[in-house]
C-alpha cells in the first residue's frame, strides 16, 4: 500500500509533532506499507510561532504543496494521510492538501489531533466554513482519538467514515513492578501555560504540602509557552511560577522541557503519582497519560476534556477531577498519598491498559485496518 503522509516532524517539540514522528517510523518499517512523506514543519524550535502568518510559514507551506504534487504526479499513493490544523490559516494549507490529494485520485483520510475543530468551524467566517466544508465533504475518511469525538465529522461525514484511532507511545524499557515507599514524588510533563491546569496543582499543593509537613516533592517539566486560550504569555507565566517556587520552599522542582522518550521515562521512573490537570480547549489524548501509564504510574486528570475520560479509568487507573478545581484536585492528590497500595494497584492498571491500548503494534493494526477500510470503500473515487 502506498501512502503519503504530511505532517510535522520535530522541532517544534509537542505531542502532535511527536507523535507524527513516531507514527512516521512505525508505518515505515512494516513491509505492507511503501511511506512517502511531505515535511510541513519550519524546524523553528519556538511553539508560539505555530499557525502564525509569517513568512517563514508561508514559504514552507508553499514548498510542501509543491512537494506534495511532485510525489503524487510521480509515485501515485493510493492513501494521502493529514493531521489537520485548527486554526485558519494552517488549515486553509491543509484544505489545499485534500484538494491536491482528491486530484490526484487519492482516498484523502485526516486525522484530528485535539478537540477544537467545531469550535474553530463555528468561529470562522462564512468563505472559510464553506471552504472547510468544501475539503472536509471531500474525505475519504476522518480520524478522532475516541468515541466522544466522533460528533466533531458528523457534519460532513457519515459515521462508517469516521474512525477511531486512540494515541500510542513507545513503551518504557523499565516500568514500575510496584511501590516500596510512599507516594511522595508527584510529576507534572507537560508545556508550562494556564489552560494546561499547572497553577491549579499549585495551588492544590499548596494546601497538601501543609498536611505532608514538607515531605512531598513536585516535579515540574516543560516549556513556558503563549496560552493560546487565555491572555498569559509565556512570560507572565514564568514570573507566576516563580512566585510558587518561592512560596513552596523547596517542594517544586522545575527539570526544564524534556523532548525524549528515554528522559521522559527517566524522569517517571522517580514519578509515585502523576497529575496533569489540563482543561485546555484543544486537548485531545495528552501523550503524557500514556506515558504515565506506561510507566506504571497512578494518573490523575480531569473530566470533560477531549478523550481522557476514555483514557484514565475513573477509580482503575487513576481518578478524575473537575475542570479548574483545586480544592478537589488537592483531596485527589491526598487520597493517593495517604494509600500506596491503591497507588500501586491504579499504577498496575494502568500498566496494563497502556499494552491492552496505547503501544505501537495496536495503533498498527488499527491503521492498517483504516485504510484497508477506506481503500475498499465505495464512496472513495
Amino acid at each position: 500500500m502506498r501512502i503519503l503522509l504530511i505532517g510535522s516532524t520535530p522541532p517544534p517539540y509537542h505531542g502532535s509533532t511527536l507523535y507524527f514522528k513516531n507514527f512516521l517510523e512505525a508505518l515505515a518499517k512494516q513491509a505492507a506499507f511503501e511511506v512517502f512523506h511531505v515535511e510541513t514543519s519550519d524546524k523553528r524550535n519556538d511553539l508560539n510561532n505555530i499557525g502564525k502568518f509569517d513568512f517563514k510559514n508561508i514559504s514552507t507551506a508553499l514548498s510542501a504543496l509543491v512537494k506534495e504534487i511532485y510525489v503524487c504526479a510521480k509515485y501515485r499513493p493510493e492513501v494521502v494521510y493529514i493531521p489537520i490544523a485548527q486554526n485558519t490559516w494552517a488549515y486553509l494549507r491543509d484544505g489545499l492538501f485534500i484538494v491536491i490529494g482528491k486530484l490526484f485520485k487519492a482516498r484523502v483520510v485526516v486525522h484530528l489531533h485535539g478537540s477544537y475543530f467545531r469550535v474553530f468551524y463555528d468561529k470562522s467566517a462564512w468563505p472559510i466554513k464553506k471552504f472547510i466544508d468544501a475539503t472536509i465533504g471531500a474525505c475519504d475518511g476522518a480520524i478522532v482519538l475516541g468515541n466522544k469525538l466522533r460528533w466533531i465529522f458528523e457534519k460532513w461525514l457519515p459515521s462508517d467514515r469516521i474512525f477511531i484511532l486512540p494515541n500510542f507511545v513507545m513503551d518504557d524499557p523499565n516500568p514500575r513492578k510496584g511501590y516500596d515507599k510512599p507516594c511522595k514524588v508527584i510529576t507534572y510533563l507537560g508545556n508550562v501555560y494556564e489552560s494546561k491546569g499547572i497553577f491549579d496543582l499549585l495551588d492544590a499543593i499548596k494546601v497538601v504540602n501543609e498536611r505532608a509537613k514538607g515531605t512531598l516533592i513536585l516535579q515540574v517539566a516543560g516549556g513556558f509557552v503563549d496560552d493560546p486560550f487565555t491572555p498569559m504569555t509565556s512570560e507572565m507565566a514564568q514570573r507566576k511560577f516563580e512566585e510558587y517556587r518561592k512560596i513552596l520552599n523547596g517542594t517544586l522542582k522545575y527539570r526544564g522541557q524534556i523532548t525524549t522518550a528515554e528522559d521522559k521515562y527517566r524522569l517517571l521512573e522517580e514519578t509515585d503519582l502523576f497529575v496533569f490537570p489540563s482543561w485546555y480547549a484543544n486537548e485531545g489524548q495528552p501523550l503524557v497519560l500514556l506515558e504515565a501509564m506506561a510507566a506504571g504510574c497512578p494518573v490523575i486528570s480531569t473530566k470533560g476534556v477531549g478523550a481522557i475520560e476514555e483514557t484514565v479509568i475513573e477509580g482503575v487507573t487513576g481518578m478524575l477531577v473537575e475542570k479548574q478545581n483545586p480544592e478537589e484536585l488537592a483531596k485527589a492528590i491526598w487520597s493517593l498519598m495517604e494509600n500506596p497500595e491503591l497507588c500501586k494497584q491504579m499504577g498496575r492498571a494502568g500498566r496494563k491498559r497502556y499494552e491492552a491500548c496505547y503501544t505501537p503494534e495496536r495503533a498498527l493494526e488499527r491503521v492498517l485496518t483504516i485504510f484497508k477500510t477506506v481503500l475498499n470503500s465505495s464512496c472513495a473515487l
